[in-house]
């Protein structure tokens, strides 16, 4: 059952959504800035009031234009002046780990690109505008509309032209061969921004896919289709259907080349990502014997190597352990090894003669049993780069008794949203 009523903001959530209260329920709304008040329509979720914002009554001097239509289904802080959005994220981050100890110091680096910067974006489909049937478009979910899809004719501003202009061209030839909506699940398109060279996934309900001309579309290097069941609403491969030309991308950043496979983790905001490795070389113990657990194509570990006496590196995804040992050697490094491994199959004798333990977890953060034997064989430094700072605080307090912070430093790889990266270095308590 929905309620409308008129609400102010009494803080932003660490979901980047505005919070107010309504007969003492929280009420969580995207699109809204602190001290603002409007009239919201709002449905019971889990404990909470969510919905939407139906009409600003106040609104804030900081308060943008967002730059697209759909912006609150890709990147809701679009109508937040920019020194607002560093200033959330700086005090979010702050407030985290001043619980621990209040002279905590904390770094940010605020982004300096706020569109076109994604390396990855991942488009939905729709074919009905309401009730009205149209042609097949890309499309994202409407935030908080349940199964509703949004049409995007042209595209989203938080990747280049040149991911937009291939995934419009994709869909045109998928509406032109009789495809609708059913039948497909995603459109994953992903950017090499040193060559702009550019992979296409498309993820089909459907169980046969005819195969598509792709060779027209500029900058595309590979066109990969798999069928996804429908039993699962993400898009993972349960049949490969075909693929045209090639399957992976490479990066070159400071001078490290990276090859990476099209399911491979690659960080979505390079020069972000290039200050962040910055100061991991800074803190690093020089000369250190590196282990790196979630290490996807290698990227960190190869650009600490040089620093490093060795670097080994663990990461679950086959092609991607492949890709780093590739990597490596491309470098021209003889002091990186690596293995397949998932995070729930370390145990603590990994650990044995390592100095420093580099960490990139997904957003969930630290496996409980990885935390255990960090604290039974008890790495001098842990350098640990999160895209979720809660599930990153968390694992500190689990750490805390044995390990002191050395740094935490904010970092805006997701300018327009209220998603950030962080990186904490430890050491061992004397």
């Amino acid at each position: 059952m929905q309620k409308t009523f008129s609400m102010k903001v009494e803080k932003i959530a660490h979901d980047g959504a505005a919070e107010g209260t309504h007969e003492g329920k929280a009420v969580r709304i995207h699109g809204m800035l602190p001290e603002e008040e409007g009239v919201v329509e709002v449905h019971s979720k889990q404990g909470l009031l969510v919905g939407e914002l139906k009409d600003l009554t106040k609104a804030s001097a900081r308060r943008k234009l967002p730059d697209e239509l759909h912006y609150l289904s890709c990147s809701p802080w679009q109508v937040m002046e920019y020194p607002l959005q560093s200033e959330l994220k700086y005090e979010h981050l702050a407030s985290l780990f001043r619980y621990y100890d209040d002279a905590t110091k904390v770094g940010y680096t605020p982004a300096t690109q706020f569109y076109g910067y994604r390396t990855k974006v991942e488009f939905s489909f729709c074919d009905r505008d309401g009730d009205v049937e149209i042609p097949l478009q890309l499309a994202f979910h409407q935030r908080g509309g349940g199964a509703r899809r949004l049409a995007l004719p042209q595209g989203c501003a938080l990747v280049s032209e040149r991911m937009n202009t291939a995934a419009l061209m994709i869909v045109a030839k998928l509406r032109e061969a009789g495809y609708i909506s059913r039948d497909l699940k995603t459109l994953v398109i992903r950017e090499s921004k040193s060559d702009g060279k550019l992979l296409a996934i498309l993820y089909a309900k459907k169980e046969s896919i005819e195969e598509i001309d792709v060779s027209d579309v500029p900058y595309l290097a590979g066109f990969i289709v798999f069928h996804s069941t429908e039993k699962s609403p993400a898009s993972v491969p349960t049949k490969h259907l075909y693929t045209w030309g090639e399957d992976t991308l490479t990066e070159v950043m400071d001078s490290t080349s990276i090859r990476y496979s099209w399911d491979s983790f690659f960080q979505n905001n390079i020069p972000v990502f290039l200050e962040a490795v910055a100061l991991m070389k800074q803190y690093m113990m020089k000369g250190s014997r590196v282990l790196e657990l979630y290490s996807g194509a290698g990227t960190i570990g190869i650009m600490l190597a040089k620093e490093a006496q060795s670097v080994h590196a663990v990461e679950i995804v086959p092609s991607a352990v492949n890709s780093s040992l590739e990597n490596a050697q491309v470098n021209g490094l003889e002091n990186y090894t690596a293995e397949c491994l998932p995070a729930e199959q370390i145990d603590a004798e990994l650990f044995s003669g390592y100095d420093v333990l580099v960490l990139d977890p997904p957003r969930a953060g630290l496996h409980p049993k990885l935390i255990t034997a960090i604290l039974e064989k008890k790495p001098k430094q842990i350098i640990y780069l999160s895209c979720n700072p809660e599930t990153q605080a968390r694992d500190y307090s689990l750490l805390s008794e044995l390990y002191q912070i050395n740094l935490v430093h904010g970092f805006d790889f997701y300018p327009e949203t209220p998603h950030m990266e962080s990186l904490l270095v430890l050491t061992l308590r004397s």
